[in-house]
């Protein structure tokens, strides 16, 4: 008997890889400024900047980061 064993697909790891995905976008489209990328995003500004430090966003390579 041959059992195949199925490829583990992790929810965490997918759904984190989207959200950092949906928040560089809203991100770049606002300029950086978190006041408009939180909009965009429908969260609050204090969530977005738990997401940014949580996913190690806080500096990217020649962009300025505004607070409002």
């Amino acid at each position: 008997m041959n059992i195949k064993e199925e490829p583990v697909i992790s929810l965490t790891k997918t759904v984190e890889e989207i959200e950092k995905r949906l928040i560089t976008n809203a991100l770049d489209s606002s300029n950086w400024v978190i006041a408009r990328a939180s909009r965009r995003l429908d969260i609050t500004e204090r969530m977005l900047a738990y997401k940014m430090k949580k996913y190690n966003m806080n500096k990217q390579k020649g962009k300025k980061i505004t607070i409002l």
